[in-house]
């Protein structure tokens, strides 16, 4: 499995391995009440994201979340997605990630 294993956030879309034009469609599943979902692109070798949406109000039983993202990443880029949400206890309470490349 390549991924994430999570219970109560999934991140379902991008698919693992896509190529991914900006701007990029993210999604998955979340339970939870009152939740915020960061989305971040990120590449190796950086220490800041190359594409960031913040504060997507989601929450429910097992509800679909989907946002675009905008980023900037050379052609071929390995890029990492990653969906947080946290506030409650801590800035990052839980995660999911992926792997895509850029086109």
């Amino acid at each position: 499995m390549v991924g994430t294993d999570d219970t109560t956030l999934s991140l379902t879309r991008p698919a693992y391995g896509a190529s991914a034009a900006p701007p990029l469609t993210v999604g998955g599943r979340v339970t939870g009440v009152d939740e915020s979902i960061r989305i971040q692109v990120r590449h190796p070798g950086s220490d800041t994201p190359v594409g960031e949406r913040c504060c997507l109000p989601a929450g429910g039983e097992n509800a679909a979340w989907s946002a675009r993202v905008s980023f900037t990443a050379q052609p071929g880029r390995t890029l990492t997605v990653v969906a947080s949400t946290g506030g409650h206890v801590a800035e990052v309470e839980r995660f999911a990630v992926t792997g895509v490349t850029s086109p």
